[in-house]
C-alpha cells in the first residue's frame, strides 16, 4: 500500500505548539490586581466620580483603561474591561464628575441632557493631572483622593 501524502506543509506540528504558547503572553491575560480608593471633594465623599488610571509610558488603541465610579460615600472599585481590578504599574489619575446643567425657566429641549464636570476640568487631563498612583501586586488600598 503506498503512502499517502500530506497536505500540510512539512513541520507543521511545530506551528500549532508554538502559535498557541504566544497566547499566554498577551496583555489580555495580564495579572489584574484588586484596587479600591475614595474621592473627597472639600473634605466631603464625591459620588458619582469616574475614576480613570492612565498607564505611564507607551500606550496604543488596544489598552483598556482601568475605572471606577464613586458610590455615595466617595468609594470605588477600579476595573479593567469587565474585570475587577488593575495591572501592575504606575498610572495618571483623571477624575470627572458630570452633572446635568439646569435649563433656562421656560426651555424645554427634546435633545440630549446637558452635563458640566463639577470640578470644571481641574482633573479631567491625563497630560496635565498631578494625581499619581503605583499599583502593586496583590490588593491596594489607594490614599484618598482630597480635591479642592
Amino acid at each position: 500500500m503506498p503512502c499517502r501524502r500530506s497536505l500540510l506543509p512539512p513541520g507543521w506540528w511545530l506551528i500549532v505548539p508554538l502559535s498557541l504558547g504566544g497566547l499566554s503572553c498577551s496583555k489580555s491575560s495580564e495579572s489584574l490586581n484588586p484596587v479600591e480608593g475614595k474621592v473627597l471633594f472639600n473634605k466631603q465623599p464625591l459620588s458619582g466620580a469616574l475614576v480613570t488610571l492612565h498607564p505611564k509610558g507607551k500606550t496604543d488603541m488596544t489598552t483598556i483603561p482601568s475605572v471606577g465610579l464613586t458610590r455615595e460615600d466617595g468609594t470605588f472599585t477600579v476595573t479593567t474591561g469587565e474585570k475587577t481590578g488593575a495591572p501592575a504599574g504606575e498610572y495618571v489619575v483623571t477624575i470627572i464628575c458630570s452633572e446635568e446643567v439646569k435649563s433656562k425657566p421656560g426651555v424645554i429641549s427634546t435633545g440630549p441632557v446637558e452635563t458640566q464636570d463639577r470640578l470644571q476640568g481641574a482633573y479631567a487631563d491625563w497630560a496635565t493631572s498631578k494625581i499619581t498612583v503605583e499599583i502593586k501586586k496583590g490588593a491596594n488600598q489607594l490614599e484618598p483622593f482630597d480635591l479642592k
